[in-house]
């Protein structure tokens, strides 16, 4: 998968976040139904950190359609999974020393995830990066599949690109929204 498309859906992913907490939830309480499929506390709070994890729900009923409708359609993800998917960079903790403000960032995250999780901050950081790329594959192929391979040389393209593809996930959560029930507050 091309690095811009990568990162195109690492934007529509910071753009699609909204400060609620989840610490009065059970770990394996439901938060939504999906067409039948739960959606656990525990999922949002592997991912997301416990006072923003309820803000991530409606990325999370979107991720869960696109999984299921990339199955329903057949379609393989293999190609779309990182390469790399068990020791690729985004696997790796960054060093307690680095520099990188990124690179702290991911340190910061993964250690207080890991921390809240009874977790070593490098069995998080893997298990993250592979939770994300699943998630990143389903995604780029279901987006791919219906509008094409994305091919921009300029900023606007990209922000062109990325409005078509929100829209489309919009339409998927409206046309199944019979059938997607939020549990939670």
């Amino acid at each position: 998968m091309s690095k811009v498309v990568q990162f195109s859906v690492l934007i529509l992913f910071i753009f699609m976040t909204g400060c609620s907490s989840v610490s009065k939830y059970e770990d394996n309480e439901a938060a939504a139904i999906v067409k039948g499929q739960k959606i656990i506390i525990g999922d949002l709070r592997f991912l997301y950190p416990d006072d923003t994890a309820l803000d991530y729900l409606d990325w999370a009923i979107r991720i869960e359609l696109v999984k299921q409708k990339v199955k329903e359609m057949d379609l393989d993800i293999s190609d779309k999974l990182s390469e790399e998917r068990d020791d690729g960079w985004f696997g790796e903790l960054p060093p307690t020393n680095t520099k990188d403000e990124g690179g702290k960032q991911i340190r910061k995250f993964a250690e207080s995830q890991a921390q809240k999780l009874d977790m070593k901050p490098e069995e998080f950081q893997r298990e993250y990066a592979k939770k994300i790329d699943e998630q990143n594959a389903y995604l780029v192929t279901y987006i791919e599949k219906k509008l094409g391979v994305a091919e921009f040389d300029e900023e606007k393209r990209m922000e062109e690109f990325n409005k078509e593809a929100d829209h489309l996930l919009e339409e998927l959560v409206e046309d199944n929204e019979d059938e997607i029930e939020v549990l939670i507050d």
